[in-house]
């Protein structure tokens, strides 16, 4: 399995290829975007990770309208965002009370 940085890397190394022919909006940009922002968060970057998501978000509804599928993938990177942020406030909360 990777790791977060592993999959930061790589996302980012297949996003910057799709940008390079002028893809920044098509599902499958929109999926690598997604890919990278979870992968950030993970990698406890969740600030970046936070801006990616509404950022991607918005694009998303604004290329593709808000029943695409894209829509509904970039909906599903927020909330995975929004996951890793809360366990990771969670676990600063317990290293917090366990000293």
């Amino acid at each position: 399995m990777s790791t977060p940085q592993q999959r930061v890397h790589d996302a980012t190394r297949r996003l910057l290829d799709l940008l390079e022919h002028g893809e920044s909006l098509s599902p499958e940009a929109i999926e690598l975007r997604c890919e990278l922002a979870e992968a950030t968060a993970e990698a406890g970057h969740l600030d970046d990770s936070y801006y990616q998501v509404e950022e991607l978000l918005k694009d998303a509804r604004r290329e593709h309208g808000p029943d695409h599928p894209a829509v509904a993938r970039a909906v599903e990177a927020v909330e995975a965002v929004r996951a890793i942020g809360r366990r990771a406030q969670a676990a600063a909360g317990e290293a917090g009370t366990a000293g």
